[in-house]
């Protein structure tokens, strides 16, 4: 249980230092020019002693503009900008909060003169929505691949996988290479799910927010972030149960995650061996619990991120779990059984509705005739000698 979260964190941070490295890079590259000098504030007055920044200030702010490297000048409309990435907010990164956060994502991949090459083709709003796809389908490859071969390395390569595996049965390279085509090529239209968020989140369709201050402060942060967090938990236990008992929508959409049927079946690389309209569907009450609760951009933007490692971890068929989490072990009943623990990352939702099951012993480990007919009793609810 412990080594299965620390491996969990190690990823997560693993990640996470890879943007920082990226930050880092870009700050002190000696072939950067600046749009407006050395001075950060040229833009917009942050405040020397300014305590409230961070309430104040939508994430990124707007210092990572000046830090751009070898800007490309971009006229739109008579106006010219220092800027491809600043032509995108037209001049004001502030007043654009979501463009502004997703442009500074970007801009670690796409040079400024790639973006001007875009904009120049396609204008402002398509070149934008291309190149966070583009960003998309890159992210979602590296948190596939980057996770799934960490969790595949653990558990089937290192030494420990000789003990992980004295009773179970190892899956073969059979199942693991489908589950990585059906992923792989859902990718593709997975990744459009982030750009329709953003288009409504700038659209002002939805209750987003950009700082602290304005929802009131940080109490009021932690409240609303736990209620979209518990909203979004059950819109996606009711939208994994619809899709099972659908007799339609099962058969049509989700049926392809669940020939994967048997703890040897399940792998790592099986979290997005999903029909597309399966992962989409399942990703929709992200999206649509913001029409309804206020939640922090950049806190939505990370939750979205953290499901895509989650999914590599419940697929793992493997017993390491800390209740009241859905873990693996939980999941792996779900793919075994079809009815039972539709939930994501917690078993609230099951207990509730009363679709809850815990395993029968051990995960994928092998059963002797004796270990059989005590489950079956069990289930009888005969008298277990």
């Amino acid at each position: 249980m412990i080594r299965s979260s620390h491996l969990f964190l190690l990823v997560v941070s693993c990640l996470l230092a890879l943007v920082a490295c990226s930050v880092v890079w870009q700050q002190n590259n000696d072939n950067t020019t600046t749009l407006f000098g050395d001075d950060d504030n040229a833009i917009i007055k942050e405040g020397e002693n300014n305590h409230e920044y961070y309430n104040d200030v939508p994430i990124p702010g707007i210092g990572w503009i000046n830090r751009i490297v070898n800007p490309t000048e971009v006229t739109l409309d008579g106006i010219t900008y220092p800027s491809a990435y600043m032509a995108l907010m037209k001049g004001s990164p502030l007043d654009h909060p979501c463009r502004n956060l997703n442009a500074f994502v970007n801009s670690f991949l796409f040079s400024d003169n790639t973006m001007a090459y875009f904009i120049e083709k396609y204008g402002v709003d398509w070149s934008h929505y291309i190149v966070c796809y583009l960003r998309n389908f890159l992210g979602a490859m590296l948190i596939y691949y980057g996770t799934s071969f960490a969790f595949h390395y653990y558990y089937y390569i290192h030494p420990r996988s000789q003990k992980i595996f004295a009773n179970r049965i190892k899956p073969n390279w059979d199942t693991i290479w489908d589950q990585i085509k059906l992923s792989q090529c859902s990718m593709i239209i997975y990744v459009l799910h982030p750009i329709v968020d953003e288009i409504l989140v700038e659209n002002g369709y939805t209750l987003c927010y950009f700082t602290v201050k304005e929802v009131g402060g940080w109490i009021p942060f932690v409240v609303f972030t736990l209620l979209y967090f518990s909203m979004v938990e059950i819109g996606i236990y009711w939208m994994h149960r619809i899709l099972h008992t659908n007799r339609f929508m099962y058969n049509h959409i989700h049926k392809p995650h669940h020939k994967y049927n048997q703890a040897h079946t399940l792998t790592p690389w099986a979290g997005l061996a999903f029909h597309p309209l399966d992962g989409i569907m399942q990703a929709c009450p992200y999206v649509i619990s913001l029409l309804f609760v206020p939640c922090h951009y950049g806190m939505h933007f990370f939750m979205i991120f953290l499901t895509a490692i989650w999914a590599t971890y419940i697929h793992d068929a493997m017993d390491a779990n800390i209740g009241p989490i859905m873990g693996a072990k939980y999941h792996t009943v779900h793919h075994t059984h079809y009815v039972y623990n539709y939930g994501q990352v917690f078993t609230f939702c099951d207990r509730f509705w009363g679709t809850f099951r815990e395993p029968d012993g051990p995960t994928g480990v092998k059963k002797s005739k004796e270990e059989l007919r005590r489950v079956f009793n069990r289930r009888a609810g005969k008298k277990v000698d």
